[in-house]
């Protein structure tokens, strides 16, 4: 077990690297496309209407 004292008086969260580097791609995704959330929002609204196609029918209707 590690033990870390910080000095501050400001807040400190402390997460896994792996969460942190999520973190950073979301936001350098977000920053670099700013229409990424709304198109996002807008697929993932598609497919709960059922509108997709699955990666079977994909594969065959494109002859893979």
């Amino acid at each position: 077990m590690n033990t870390i004292k910080i000095e501050s008086d400001k807040p400190v969260v402390v997460i896994p690297i792996e969460e942190y580097e999520g973190m950073k791609d979301t936001i350098e995704l977000l920053s670099s496309c700013p229409d990424f959330a709304r198109e996002l929002k807008e697929e993932r609204a598609k497919m709960d209407r059922g509108e997709y196609v699955n990666y079977k029918d994909f594969k065959e209707s494109h002859g893979l």
